[in-house]
Formats: C-alpha cells, sequence, structure tokens
C-alpha cells in the first residue's frame, strides 16, 4: 500500500488579524490524496491574531472543520522570536512531512496548489524543489499583476540587476515547495538575512548542485500592501543582496552594488548629504567580524561605492534642474582621490556639464525607448498588468 505523502507547512504570523483567517484557510482547505502538517509560528501578537489561530485548531481538533484531505494536523505557539527566518526555522524544525514550504500571514495558496505540487515532484522525480507561478493582490486581494516564474538560471539570481530587480529574483516564494531532505543537504534558512532569506536559499540550492524545477502552475499569491517589509523602503532589500555577492560572488564585486545602494539610500532622504553621510557606514556593521582582510576590502569597496554613489545622484539630480546640488554631489564623490573621473558612473554627470540638458535629455528619451523595448522582449512580455 503507498504511503499517503505529507506536507508540512509554516507560516511566521505577527499582528496580522487582518489576512491571517484567509491565510490558513488557503492552507487546510487544500483538496487530495494528502495529508497537511501545519505549523504556526506567532510571534507573541498583541491584536487579534491568537484567537484566530486559535478559533481555527479548535475547529481542527473537534472535528468540526470538513477536510478535503486525507488528513490535517495543526500546531501553533505564540511566542517572542528573534525575527521570521527564526520563526521559519522554528517550524522547519518540528517538520516531518515529504515536501515542505512557508506561507506568510498576508499571502495565500490557490485551491489544488497542493495536489499540483505533488503531481510535479511525481513527474520530476529528479527535482529537489518545485516552483510555479502565482499572482500579486492587494489588500482587497484584487489582481495586480501574474508573476509568471521561468526556468532555473543560477547566474541571473546570483547577479541583481540594477535596473529591474524583479527580473533578477523571479521565483516566487509562496510557489515553492521542497522535499525535506534538502534541509540535509543545505541546512535551513540563514538567519542573518531578513529580506533576502528567500533568494538566498534558491541560490544555496544550486550551488549545491540541487535541482529546482519551474511549473507553469499558479500555486500561491503574494499580497503587496503598504507595512509590509517589501514596501517599507527602497533600499530595505540592498543590505541583504550585497551580503549575497559577497558570500557567492566574492567582494572584490561588492563596489558597483554599494553605488547603487548609495545612490538609493540618498534618493530615500530626498538627496540631503549630511544624512547620507552620516548613514553612510551603518551597512558595514553586518561585516565586523570577518576576517581583518576581508573588512578592509569591504570597506575600500564600500568607500569606493559611496563615490560612485554620489556621481549617480550628481547625474540624477543634474537632469532634475537642481544643479547646484549635483555640483556638492559630484565633488564629494571626488574627493580624496581625483582618478575616480574615469569610472564610467562619472560620465554621465559630465557629459550633461558638456553638452548641456536639453542634448542629453534626448539622449535619455532614445534610451529609454531602447529599454522599454529590451524590457518588454525579456521581461514585461511574461505579465499581465491590470490598471
Amino acid at each position: 500500500m503507498n504511503k499517503v505523502p505529507i506536507i508540512s507547512i509554516v507560516t511566521p504570523s505577527y499582528n496580522q488579524a487582518k489576512f491571517i483567517a484567509e491565510t490558513i484557510e488557503s492552507v487546510i482547505s487544500q483538496e487530495g490524496n494528502f495529508e497537511i502538517e501545519y505549523f504556526i509560528m506567532d510571534g507573541g501578537s498583541t491584536d487579534e491574531s491568537v484567537d484566530i489561530i486559535k478559533k481555527y485548531a479548535d475547529q481542527l481538533k473537534s472535528g468540526n472543520w470538513r477536510k478535503k484531505c486525507s488528513n490535517i494536523s495543526m500546531k501553533w505557539v505564540s511566542q517572542k522570536d528573534k525575527g521570521q527566518s527564526d520563526a521559519i526555522n522554528q517550524g522547519f524544525r518540528l517538520a516531518t512531512g515529504d515536501v515542505v514550504s512557508w506561507i506568510n500571514s498576508d499571502d495565500v495558496y490557490v485551491p489544488g496548489a497542493f495536489a499540483c505540487v505533488l503531481e510535479g515532484f511525481f513527474r520530476h522525480p529528479e527535482a529537489d524543489f518545485i516552483y510555479g507561478d502565482g499572482d500579486v493582490i492587494n489588500e482587497k486581494g484584487e489582481l495586480q499583476w501574474e508573476w509568471l516564474s521561468r526556468p532555473y538560471n543560477l547566474r541571473l539570481l546570483m547577479s541583481y540587476h540594477f535596473l529591474w530587480n524583479e527580473f533578477t529574483n523571479y521565483i516566487m516564494q509562496q510557489a515553492t515547495f521542497w522535499r525535506r531532505l534538502v534541509f540535509d543537504r543545505i541546512g535551513y534558512l540563514n538567519e542573518s538575512f531578513h529580506y533576502g532569506m528567500d533568494i538566498e536559499y534558491w541560490i544555496r540550492a544550486g550551488v549545491k548542485d540541487l535541482r529546482l524545477c519551474h511549473i507553469p502552475q499558479k500555486l500561491g499569491q503574494f499580497r503587496f500592501i503598504a507595512g509590509t517589509k517589501s514596501l517599507s523602503s527602497p533600499t530595505i532589500f540592498w543590505e541583504d543582496h550585497i551580503e549575497i555577492v559577497r558570500k557567492y560572488r566574492g567582494s572584490t564585486h561588492l563596489a558597483k552594488y554599494f553605488a547603487y545602494y548609495y545612490f538609493n539610500l540618498a534618493k530615500e532622504y530626498d538627496f540631503d548629504l549630511s544624512n547620507l553621510e552620516k548613514l553612510k557606514n551603518d551597512i558595514l556593521k553586518r561585516w565586523h567580524e570577518l576576517p581583518r582582510e576581508e573588512c578592509q576590502l569591504i570597506q575600500y569597496k564600500a568607500s569606493l561605492g559611496y563615490k560612485l554613489g554620489c556621481f549617480l545622484a550628481a547625474n540624477e539630480l543634474y537632469k532634475n534642474g537642481r544643479f547646484e546640488q549635483a555640483s556638492h554631489f559630484f565633488k564629494t564623490g571626488l574627493s580624496d582621490n581625483i582618478s575616480v573621473i574615469f569610472h564610467p558612473i562619472a560620465w554621465p554627470y559630465i557629459i550633461r556639464n558638456l553638452v548641456g540638458l536639453k542634448f542629453t535629455n534626448n539622449i535619455d528619451l532614445y534610451w529609454q525607448k531602447l529599454l522599454k523595448a529590451y524590457r518588454q522582449r525579456r521581461y514585461d512580455y511574461r505579465y499581465f498588468k491590470n490598471n
């Protein structure tokens, strides 16, 4: 007699009373010939989350919830944790299922997702991971756009793309599942990552030669709303992405990543250079425990990246007619090392000063058209936007 497969799901949660009922129901309403092992790791919510979680746990325990699968077990805790990655790992360490994943407490699975995943593993016995497609929804659950993943490409995942980061991290976490045996191969989530723990895990799997298989089926929905980490700051993911580059490609590649980090930080503070100066070294605290030579190399790349970031800011300010600020940023970028003027990132600002805004604005328009066409061919053609 064939063993009924078990799917273990973990939900980390903190003060998500508004959405968590929908998340829970999307898990325990899955239909098919499998068992569901469900762990909710609440971080000590102070809203109504715990009452909602307990309500569903009691319904399952008493048999008042109509199960559409072979069996459902649900365990939950509400206690302080060290963050989202820690909460997820706590659940993973309890999991006994054949297949595992996590779903955040404001996201949902689509009906039929679990059956589809198990079918995917059946058709692709070589796969360690199965990941699919999904939808991005708003607070009301309304479609914003489709998230269509693509075949696994380790090189692309490891190369943060400055023109569109959504093209770089194309694997939808809410639509990704893996065999529990993967934990024996690559361990659990890296708890030093608070924003990029998912993409780091997909990269770590590829580096260790695990197989990630894409199936063109919608499996989950990602809720993109104000107040979530994704919208909390334009630089919120950059520290984790810089660490991913350092970890998997080496510190010698970091200068341009620091440049775009500092540039985005400048934009976040409306190009207030005094604020940028105060904040510029905060990111370096992440690496203070590394060997001395590695720390020195990172500091050098960060210093160079800061100068290049000032050039990017100068160019942006000049385009918007803020000439005095632009000049100040450019001079800051030149301080202590005038040779950086030969770096390609400095050229756009220099050219604008030489030929004037009218000519360079025409170039910008032409460049934007080329970029739009390229995006359409390589990325946007795969997405339907509900405008």
